[in-house]
C-alpha cells in the first residue's frame, strides 16, 4: 500500500467514527439506494446486516414514495431535500439528503423533542394572541350587556309596580292581553322572564370577567395572609343553590386550625368557586358525594397547606386530563361550559406558586388537590 493510499485509508477510519460517534443516523446510499455505509442502528437490522440492502426499508411505508422520489432528484438534477415522518411509535425522523458525485449522504436525526418544543411555542402564541383579542372582546361585551343589566332592573321595578294595576284592571275587566299572551299567563311568565333576563347577563357578566383576568399581564396585589378558610368558605356560601341542586351530600371536612398562605383572597375564592362547581357539575345523580377537605403538611415552620375537592361523579377521560386546563377546552359546550373556569383558576393558582393535581377514576369520581406554600398562623378558625 503506498504511502497515499495509506493516509486516504486512514482518513475514510477517521471519518466513519467520527460518523459513528456522531447522536444522527448517517448513511450514504448508492443510485439504486443500497446502503454502503450506516453509522448506527435506527431500528431493527444491526448496520453490518444493511449494507447492500435497500435504504428505503428503514422508513415507514407512507415516506417511501418521498424517498424514492427523491433519490431520484438528487441523483438527476444535484438537488437536495429533507422531510420529516413520524414512526408507529410516535418518534419523529427528520432525512435529510445530500447529494454527492456517485453517491448520496443521508442524515437521519430524531426531532420528536424539537417537534414537541414547537408544538408549545405554537400553542403559546394562539393563546397569547387570544389574550389580546380578550380584552378588547371583553369590552365590546361588557358595555351592550351592562346597558342590558339596567334596563333588566328597570323592568322589574315597572313590572312589581304596574301588577297590582293590572290584577285590579283584570278583577274589574274580565281577561285581557299583553303582548298577546292573556294576562293570567303573563302575570305568571313575564316576572319569570325578567329574571332569566337579569341570570343571563349576570352569566355574561361573569364570562366576560374571566375573559379580562386571561388577558392581565399584571397579577393583582398576592402579598395578604389569607386564611384559607376565608375563601373557601364564601365559595361554598356563593354556591349554596348549586349545591342544592346537584347534590344532597356536600361536606367540608376540615381541622379548626387557622392554615394561611400568601395571596389574594378574592382571586382563591374564584379558584374554589371554579373547582367546586366543575366536581358539582359532573354528579349523575343526587345520591353522589362531593367532600372539600383542608389539611397541613409539612414542620410547622415550612408548613404546606393543601385542599382537596373529591367528587363521586363520571370522571375526567385520559384523552381530555391533557387538555383540562387549556382555555376554552370544555366538555359541556351544549350545557353552557365556557371551558375558562380551570384554566383562570390554573393561571390564579401558577401566580400563587401553587401546584394544581387532578387524580382522576373514570366513572368514579375525580380528586383535585391545590397544595399552596403555606405560611402558619397560630390560632383557631372563629
Amino acid at each position: 500500500m503506498s504511502g497515499r493510499q495509506g493516509k486516504n485509508s486512514t482518513v475514510r477510519q477517521k471519518v466513519r467514527s467520527i460518523f459513528k460517534a456522531s447522536p444522527d443516523v448517517i448513511l450514504i446510499v448508492d443510485r439504486k439506494r443500497r446502503i454502503r455505509f450506516m453509522s448506527r442502528a435506527m431500528k431493527g437490522p444491526r448496520p453490518k446486516k444493511m449494507i447492500g440492502r435497500d435504504a428505503t426499508r428503514l422508513l415507514p411505508k407512507r415516506a417511501r414514495p418521498w424517498f424514492r422520489r427523491a433519490i431520484r432528484t438528487a441523483f438527476a438534477s444535484g438537488e437536495g431535500s429533507r422531510f420529516q415522518y413520524p414512526t408507529a411509535e410516535s418518534v419523529w425522523w427528520e432525512i435529510r439528503l445530500i447529494p454527492r458525485p456517485g453517491e448520496a449522504l443521508i442524515i437521519a436525526t430524531e426531532v420528536t423533542e424539537a417537534r414537541i418544543h414547537q408544538s408549545q411555542a405554537i400553542r403559546h402564541a394562539r393563546l397569547a394572541t387570544i389574550g389580546v383579542l380578550a380584552t378588547s372582546i371583553a369590552h365590546e361585551i361588557n358595555n351592550p350587556n351592562n346597558a342590558i343589566l339596567f334596563n333588566a332592573a328597570l323592568l322589574a321595578r315597572v313590572w312589581d309596580e304596574a301588577a297590582p294595576i293590572l290584577e285590579e284592571y283584570h278583577q274589574d275587566n274580565g281577561e285581557f292581553s299583553l303582548g298577546g299572551l292573556p294576562f293570567d299567563e303573563a302575570r305568571t311568565v313575564l316576572p319569570g322572564l325578567i329574571r332569566e333576563i337579569s341570570h343571563n347577563t349576570m352569566r355574561v357578566k361573569g364570562i366576560v370577567e374571566n375573559l379580562k383576568h386571561l388577558a392581565r399581564r399584571e397579577p393583582e396585589s398576592l402579598n395578604e395572609l389569607v386564611d384559607i378558610h376565608e375563601p373557601l368558605q364564601a365559595a361554598l356560601m356563593i354556591l349554596n343553590h348549586k349545591i342544592r341542586r346537584h347534590t344532597d351530600h356536600c361536606a367540608l371536612l376540615s381541622a379548626r386550625e387557622a392554615l394561611t398562605v400568601r395571596g389574594n383572597s378574592r382571586q382563591l375564592e374564584q379558584v374554589f368557586i371554579n373547582v367546586i362547581l366543575n366536581a358539582l357539575q359532573s354528579l349523575p345523580d343526587r345520591n353522589r358525594h362531593v367532600w372539600i377537605r383542608v389539611a397541613a403538611e409539612g414542620a410547622q415552620e415550612r408548613k404546606q397547606v393543601l385542599v382537596t375537592v373529591e367528587d363521586e361523579g363520571v370522571g375526567i377521560a385520559p384523552e381530555h386530563l391533557a387538555h383540562v386546563t387549556e382555555p376554552f377546552f370544555t366538555t359541556r359546550s351544549a350545557n353552557g361550559g365556557t371551558g375558562l373556569g380551570l384554566s383562570i383558576s390554573a393561571l390564579i393558582l401558577r401566580n400563587h406558586g401553587a401546584a394544581l393535581h387532578f387524580a382522576p377514576r373514570v366513572g368514579r369520581g375525580t380528586t383535585v388537590t391545590i397544595r399552596f406554600p403555606g405560611e402558619s398562623l397560630s390560632g383557631v378558625v372563629p
